[in-house]
């Protein structure tokens, strides 16, 4: 009887490889330290050290050299099933590679592997294999029609024939996330930049295929985006998906020609539109938003301040970081071919993003890539968090639309039209009234000024000094007026010219003193003179000295004109001999 083979062996030994890849300078390299072990989102979800970057190397280093008990036991090396699924839980997202101490460039690292592993027909998984087949059929990973591949293109944009941009708006824009295309053409039609498409004759980047290990597409398309592209004559090419940047940027060479444009992921254009003044930020947009950095973007291409500034030119948002950010931001879970055949993980990766972004308190977490979109808003799903996923282009279009007007007011009824006249005569019947009160006022001030001024002056000219305080006359009563005799004249015709004395002042009892200006007046009967010694005590304190007769006073007018000239030289010599 013939012994039946176990199906397991069998497939065990028609997994035996053939070939190694060209991978012993990293197997080398690698120090097995477990750095990457504490950022795989994979090993999360399967916490097995096989499903780790350290533990596919390990293995690979056996199926490499062969493990000392297959040496002892004479057995062959082959390709574990465990290990080909364990190589396919990996979301590409090089986190592994930013934390790696050895510098090992793991996100090509395993895009070789892989590559490999589909050299060897063992790989890649059934999601992904549904996936090439319809890339090759029709040029898109869902399986759509090409026709329809230009459906999502807004009416209200118009399309140049010889465009500045050329945009790319991939698979998943062109037949799943719509909006995140049209948002974007809109925006750089409000910048007033031409555009076009390529439409129906737009293939698929390949990026699905390539990170699965699967490149025997990626020729053609290149060939056919990067001839096709130079046809249209645009200088530049945008897309809003992180993935088909990665690929039309930095795959295209390897297997074609690099694209003939500018390639720019579209938070870059907006971000030199805006530096060059060509987009008009209209309107506020009020709100707290952290940002994801997708990681083919972000890791993979080092694009992390663009959208970033672009957020930041926004009036009234806030924005706030997550503790995992730009190089060591968290995966989504969706790249890698990750999604399309773990799908339930891929979630969970994304609901941990969720409570990343939920812990710095934003209302809305933005990124910028239509797979991020996707499976971060089924991850907010999964555990009823209020936080909104948006694409970067969703709050761009709000904040570039042309300002709103404002509503007009409701149009007054008869009766508030009167009322509304007749507050206003009485305003402006009041406001006449102070006016004129104001005036008058003025006027009045004006007027006291001019006599004012006018007084100054002549007093400055004509009018006498006029000395207060202690010169205030003694017993300026009625004798001053009914008493004629010639001393009395004399202060009387003083006082009519302002000036102000004192009798018998002093220690020396002068007749008539002037006390400010120090005007000493005697007045004799006959022929007399001030006692010398008074003379000499008075000049020394600085007094002018004048002396009268009786015989000589008819009206006093000219003792007073002396006097009074006296007092203003006298005066004058005292503030001279002040300063």
């Amino acid at each position: 009887m013939k012994a039946i083979e176990n199906p397991f062996s069998k497939m065990m030994r028609d997994m035996k490889p053939k070939k190694m890849p060209r991978i012993q300078q990293e197997l080398t390299a690698c120090l097995q330290c477990g750095y990457c072990i504490d950022v795989c989102e994979a090993h999360e979800q399967s916490p097995w050290e096989s499903v780790t970057p350290r533990g596919k190397i390990y293995y690979l280093r056996a199926i490499q050299g062969g493990g000392q008990s297959d040496k002892v036991l004479g057995r062959e090396v082959s390709l574990s099933p465990y290990f080909i699924d364990a190589m396919y839980r990996c979301t590409g997202c090089g986190n592994c590679e930013a934390v790696c101490h050895a510098n090992i460039p793991l996100v090509e690292f395993w895009e070789t592997v892989r590559k490999w592993l589909v050299d060897e027909g063992v790989g890649p998984m059934s999601a992904h294999k549904g996936m090439a087949r319809k890339i090759e059929e029709v040029h898109n990973p869902y399986g759509e029609r090409p026709s329809k591949r230009g459906d999502w293109w807004p009416k209200e944009v118009e399309k140049t024939a010889v465009p500045e941009v050329l945009f790319f708006a991939g698979c998943t824009g062109s037949y799943r996330e719509q909006k995140v295309p049209q948002m974007g053409v809109q925006v750089l039609a409000r910048a007033g930049v031409t555009i076009n498409t390529l439409g129906p004759e737009e293939y698929c980047c390949t990026s699905p295929l390539l990170r699965t290990g699967i490149n025997k597409y990626s020729l053609d398309c290149a060939q056919h985006t990067v001839e096709r592209a130079d046809g249209i004559g645009a200088k530049d090419m945008v897309m809003t998906c992180s993935g088909c940047y990665k690929t039309v940027s930095t795959d295209f060479g390897k297997f074609y020609a690099k694209a003939g444009q500018n390639v720019y992921h579209i938070s870059q254009y907006i971000e030199k539109l805006i530096a060059e003044k060509r987009l008009p930020l209209n309107n506020e947009y009020k709100a707290k938003v952290t940002f994801h950095d997708p990681c083919h973007l972000g890791r993979h291409m080092g694009v992390f301040d663009p959208p970033r500034n672009v957020l930041k030119k926004v009036k009234g948002i806030e924005l706030v970081e997550m503790d995992r950010k730009k190089e060591n931001s968290r995966c989504c879970g969706a790249g890698g071919g990750y999604k399309s055949q773990y799908g339930e993980m891929a979630i969970n990766i994304a609901a941990e993003r969720i409570r990343d972004a939920e812990e710095t308190g934003a209302e809305i977490l933005v990124t910028c890539c239509p797979f991020c979109v996707v499976n971060l808003s089924q991850g907010a799903k999964q555990i009823g968090s209020k936080i909104k996923v948006m694409d970067l282009m969703e709050i761009l279009l709000k904040v570039t639309a042309p300002p709103e007007a404002k509503p007009e007011p409701p149009k007054p009824s008869a009766a508030e039209i009167a009322e509304k006249e007749r507050l206003a005569a009485e305003k402006a019947k009041a406001a006449a009234l102070e006016k004129e009160r104001l005036e008058k006022e003025k006027q009045m001030a004006e007027e006291k000024a001019r006599i004012a001024a006018a007084l100054a002056a002549k007093a400055s000219e004509d009018e006498p000094i006029i000395v207060y305080g202690d010169d205030e006359d003694e017993g300026m009563g009625d004798d001053i007026w009914t008493d004629n005799s010639p001393k009395a004249l004399i202060r009387r015709a003083a006082w009519n010219k302002g000036l102000r004395c004192r009798l018998d002042y002093g220690a020396r009892a002068i007749p008539v003193a002037f006390v400010k200006p120090k005007v000493a007046v005697y007045v004799f009967a006959e022929d007399g003179e001030v006692d010398p010694k008074d003379r000499e005590k008075l000049e020394e304190e600085g007094w002018a000295i004048l002396t009268f007769f009786e015989k000589d006073v008819t009206d006093a007018e000219k003792e007073a004109l002396e006097i009074k000239a006296a007092v203003k030289e006298n005066l004058k010599a005292m503030k001279k001999k002040k300063k």
